[in-house]
């Protein structure tokens, strides 16, 4: 393989003309040839897949050159523009900020972060509520039959207010002689004796209450999400959005005097992937994490992000805490939060 001089691009050894610049490679001159590192080799051939659009042999040579080498920035970028390309937008976002974390000063890879994310957001816009339409169809079914039920209950209730039978009168008149020495008429303001009454219904000690505002959808999730073990969170609300498929998880993590972005991050993770196997309509994860700070300040927003599912599914089960933070999309940390641990 060899390269061309102005373009920088890898090509066959057989090529007489750049696909790019159009410059004559003329046999001649012998190119130059790659470096023989096999990160360099790795790259090199994972880019001429790349422009070949061979996209599986493309990212199992760069996959190689992140084995090798899993700090390189090159790789990561390389990567991101696999995916990109491709149309896979999510990883190719994900590659694009790993490789902004390794080499923050790279302008490059910031315009194709910015870009990726200005796509997925007008995809998310045009998508509408076509991908949640089987949830949002589902909870107006739920809701309409609880609202159906709510009102029977009321009809029953009422009905039974207005017919409710009243005591018939005594069709003989009463005597008129004075009662016997042996009967004894109770007094005006005494009760006879009486038999024990049962317990009443509800229609006759109070009105049935008001349905929630919370879809029944919603309420499923919040409710498994709040029993679930594996969490490590105490779930707070769980807000759907139909139109683009997004769930909002807002949880709190306990601690005892301090919490770190570690343990927010590993139990949003862990929030996120549940929300998913609850339902496989939802696209996005949308999680927030409140605080108790104390004091004036009160309960504060310690972190705010966005998961895709694809995301999730790509990690590996022992994924360190920084490719976890560096899986969420435009990620919001609390200052008051650090690395190590932070006092509320």
């Amino acid at each position: 393989m060899r390269k061309c001089d102005d373009c920088k691009i890898i090509l066959d050894d057989d090529v007489r003309h750049c696909p790019k610049c159009g410059k004559d490679l003329s046999p001649s001159a012998p190119a130059p040839r790659l470096a023989g590192s096999d990160v360099t080799s790795a790259l090199a051939s994972a880019n001429l897949h790349r422009i070949r659009a061979e996209w599986d042999e493309a990212i199992a040579d760069a996959t190689d050159a992140l084995r090798l080498e899993p700090r390189n920035p090159d790789t990561a970028s390389l990567l991101g523009s696999i995916y990109e390309e491709r149309g896979m937008l999510d990883e190719a976002l994900v590659w694009y900020q790993m490789t902004l974390e390794l080499n923050p000063d790279s302008a490059p890879d910031q315009e194709r972060l910015e870009r990726v994310s200005e796509s997925i957001s007008a995809k998310r816009r045009q998508r509408g509520a076509g991908s949640f339409h089987v949830f949002e169809k589902r909870t107006k079914i739920w809701a309409w039959a609880l609202g159906a039920v709510f009102v029977v209950i009321v009809a029953m209730a009422l009905i039974s207010t207005l017919f409710k039978g009243k005591p018939s009168e005594a069709p003989y008149p009463r005597p008129t002689h004075p009662p016997r020495a042996q009967e004894q008429t109770p007094p005006v303001n005494q009760p006879s004796e009486t038999l024990p009454q049962g317990p009443k219904t509800g229609s006759e000690t109070s009105t049935p209450a008001a349905p929630s505002a919370r879809t029944p959808g919603e309420s499923y999730i919040l409710s498994e999400l709040s029993t679930s073990q594996g969490v490590g969170a105490s779930i707070d609300d769980v807000i759907a959005d139909p139109r683009s498929g997004t769930v909002s998880v807002t949880f709190t993590v306990p601690f005892k005097g301090f919490v770190t972005r570690e343990q927010i991050i590993v139990a949003a993770v862990a929030v996120a992937r549940k929300t998913f196997e609850l339902n496989r309509e939802v696209k996005i994860v949308t999680v927030r994490c409140v605080i108790q700070v104390g004091g004036a300040q009160g309960t504060q927003i310690g972190f705010v992000g966005d998961i895709a599912r694809q995301t999730v599914d790509a990690l590996p089960p022992s994924t360190g805490s920084d490719q976890l933070i560096s899986a969420f999309s435009r990620p919001w940390w609390n200052p008051q939060i650090k690395g190590t641990g932070s006092r509320p």
